[in-house]
């Protein structure tokens, strides 16, 4: 089911990079306090009728301090820290968010729906909102 809306970052979201693939990042948010925050960077494309993705980047963080969740509330922009070397740039979205986290060997099949070139790029978030649930969030970029 399409239900994916226009989003735009006002300001990038960083991160430290990682070299965790997408399984581990959703164990890890599962374990953590809520805030945790990772994203990977996956290239898609197509051959022949299948979808074929490949891993770019990812990066996580501990989610922000009070102090970074104020400036954030009053509409400012929250400084890349030393070690963010990664990061979901500002920019206009298209954006989807499912109440599961998939197996990554499931990606394709969410994200056929909004493959509509031959090739692209697509963020996986995984947040974690509460003590009890992780989110996955895509964001394909609208360039």
């Amino acid at each position: 089911m399409n239900r994916a809306i226009k989003l735009t970052l006002s300001s990038p979201i960083y991160y430290r990079s990682t070299p965790l693939t997408l399984e581990e990042l959703q164990r890890k948010a599962d374990r953590s306090m809520p805030g945790y925050d990772a994203a990977v960077l996956y290239s898609y494309s197509y051959e022949g009728e299948i979808l074929s993705l490949r891993r770019l980047e990812a990066g996580e963080r501990d989610g922000y301090t009070d102090e970074e969740k104020r400036i954030i509330e009053s509409g400012g922009t929250v400084r890349r820290k030393d070690d963010e070397d990664f990061m979901i740039p500002e920019g206009s979205y298209l954006f989807e968010q499912f109440p599961f986290l998939p197996p990554e060997s499931g990606l394709q099949r969410l994200i056929l729906p909004y493959a509509t070139g031959m090739s692209g790029r697509v963020f996986v978030r995984i947040y974690r909102e509460s003590i009890l649930e992780s989110v996955m969030q895509l964001l394909f970029p609208m360039e």
